[in-house]
């Protein structure tokens, strides 16, 4: 069978992000997971990273214990390790963090069965925060 999961964070249509933000559900697997991933669509004449289309970021890290309530209601190997988080450093997408990202996230199992756990679009706006940033040290300077 193939993994089963869900995308908890961020909410679809999130606005105004800056700085990094979390990446984070649940995946589990009859017989255990390999990965869960983290892509992104790839921007107006950039390539994509894989036959999947999309642009690789990187890999969510499973998280023991962080899902008691998904270890409570399946009997799968390994779910005491069904929570996963990735934390999002918004500077490293494109333009700096500025514009508007559709994230996805898959699960793949170890015999190779991928699935799509979900999708997010967010609006970053970095370029705001830098200004609110070099705003405060000039306060702080005087």
């Amino acid at each position: 069978a193939a993994p089963i999961g869900i995308v908890e964070t961020p909410g679809d249509n999130t606005t105004g992000v800056t700085g990094s933000i979390p990446v984070t559900g649940w995946a589990i697997d009859d017989l255990g997971l390999a990965s869960v991933t983290l892509w992104r669509d790839p921007l107006p004449g950039e390539p994509a990273s894989s036959v999947n289309g999309k642009v690789f970021i990187g890999n969510a890290v499973p998280v023991d214990g962080a899902r008691p309530d998904v270890d409570a209601s399946y009997t799968a190997p390994y779910d005491y390790q069904a929570g996963w988080g990735y934390l999002l450093l918004t500077n490293m997408l494109p333009n700096q963090g500025n514009g508007t990202f559709a994230l996805h996230v898959y699960a793949t199992d170890l015999e190779g069965n991928t699935v799509l756990l979900g999708s997010r679009t967010i609006t970053c706006d970095a370029a705001s925060a830098i200004l609110k940033r070099g705003l405060a040290n000039v306060d702080r300077l005087g």
